[in-house]
């Protein structure tokens, strides 16, 4: 297990880990499905197929593979063909098609909360760097200060409360910790992290790492929350309104984002039904 796994994700993964048990439970009772007909399920070869997908989905996630997240995804679809095909066969409950739309939207709660936390920095940075205007692009100079006292120097591509993407030359470890400085939006952050992937040079991609924060304080919690904050405002008013404002408007809305005055996009989404 990879010492930098959140106790969610942990959590997650003894659950799937067990996934083969617990889920005969599960369905039977949100399927209200007599004792006896769970026999039927255990004699069901998609099961097995569910099963081993889910299983191999937890030991990716306990080990933290990049690959996790995808066949997790994968999982949830087949997992959903499973539901429908036991409340067909095996369900004797008088709302069959409420049990499976509730059994739908936990999954979809399960895929919204673990796309949070696996997003950054475990793998592709939510911004993708190649594909923006230079002129607004997220470019935070960082000093990593590693355990041997050395430092480095590097260029934060990618920033949340959870961690960042940072573009470096130098070589890292995975899972070797460090403490990160940098400044964004006025403010001086100095915060304990661990690296926790990382990206080789390529036509798309920078050569870089990804770091997970371990905010000590509330206070740091509460500054990096506000950060992503204002980043995704930013980011929104770049993505939907750069061609419907003119310039000056626009120059003159990214830069009260910028000094952190209050910016209600709402108002702007008139300009985007038109």
């Amino acid at each position: 297990m990879k010492q930098y796994i959140s106790k969610f994700l942990k959590s997650v993964s003894v659950f799937f880990l067990a996934f083969p048990v617990l889920y005969i439970f599960i369905a039977a009772s949100l399927f209200d499905i007599p004792l006896d007909n769970t026999i039927g399920i255990l004699l069901s070869p998609f099961y097995y197929i569910v099963s081993i997908v889910i299983l191999i989905v937890g030991y990716g996630f306990w080990e933290m593979k990049r690959w996790a997240w995808y066949l997790f995804v994968v999982s949830q679809f087949i997992l959903t063909y499973e539901n429908a095909s036991l409340v067909q066969r095996f369900s004797e409950s008088h709302n069959k098609l409420l049990s499976f739309i509730i059994s739908i939207l936990l999954q979809l709660a399960l895929v919204y909360r673990v796309a949070r936390e696996v997003r950054v920095p475990y793998f592709l940075p939510k911004i993708r760097w190649w594909e923006s205007n230079p002129r607004y692009r997220l470019l935070v100079p960082i000093k990593l200060v590693l355990k041997s006292a050395d430092e480095l120097e590097g260029t934060i591509l990618d920033l949340s409360h959870l961690g960042c993407f940072v573009k470096l030359k130098d070589d890292l470890q995975e899972g070797e910790s460090l403490i990160t400085e940098f400044e964004i939006f006025g403010q001086h952050l100095s915060c304990e992290g661990t690296v926790v992937w990382l990206a080789d040079s390529t036509v798309t991609h920078p050569k870089g790492v990804g770091i997970k924060f371990f905010p000590k304080e509330k206070s740091q919690k509460k500054t990096l929350r506000l950060i992503q904050k204002r980043l995704r405002k930013i980011g929104l008013l770049y993505r939907k309104f750069r061609y419907l404002l003119s310039q000056d408007d626009f120059l003159k809305k990214l830069e009260q984002l910028e000094s952190g005055e209050r910016v209600d996009l709402k108002d702007l989404k008139e300009l985007n039904q038109k």
